[in-house]
């Protein structure tokens, strides 16, 4: 049986060979991996009917332990525009993590946080709190 995977297993590396770009992908997702964060994961993707004529969004809820992230995502071009808030409210630093790299923005004391130019794509937010705890959602593709 192990035989028959390892000849599988190079036949399709010769045939048809993972594109670069995923073990890159999959590097950077290590690589912003955070195991001390409390995770909020995805329990609500609504997408209003109309979807994809100019002026929706999509809405996304995040859920963890005592955690709630709501965010809205709007199309702006070829980017997308996050308007969130985090419950229960109070200010944090955000990092919203995409193919490109990051995005910093400030959450204020009521919870409210907005940044734009995130490529679509996948993205996670991870929010750094005052008491240095973190918070990070699952990621999703936008």
């Amino acid at each position: 049986m192990d035989e028959l995977l390892d000849e599988l297993r190079r036949a399709f590396e010769l045939l048809d060979p993972p594109p670069p770009a995923l073990f890159e992908a999959a590097r950077a997702a290590f690589a912003f991996r955070d195991p001390d964060a409390s995770l909020a994961e995805l329990t609500r993707d609504s997408t209003p009917a109309g979807a994809g004529l100019r002026g929706t969004s999509r809405l996304l809820t995040f859920t963890g332990e005592n955690v709630t992230v709501e965010l809205q995502v709007s199309s702006a071009g070829p980017v997308r525009v996050l308007t969130g808030r985090l419950t229960p409210a109070r200010p944090a630093t955000l990092c919203v993590r995409h193919s490109r790299g990051e995005t910093r923005a400030q959450v204020d004391e009521s919870g409210h946080f907005v940044t734009g130019g995130i490529p679509s794509g996948q993205v996670m937010l991870h929010f750094t709190l005052p008491d240095a705890t973190t918070v990070v959602t699952s990621w999703s593709r936008l």
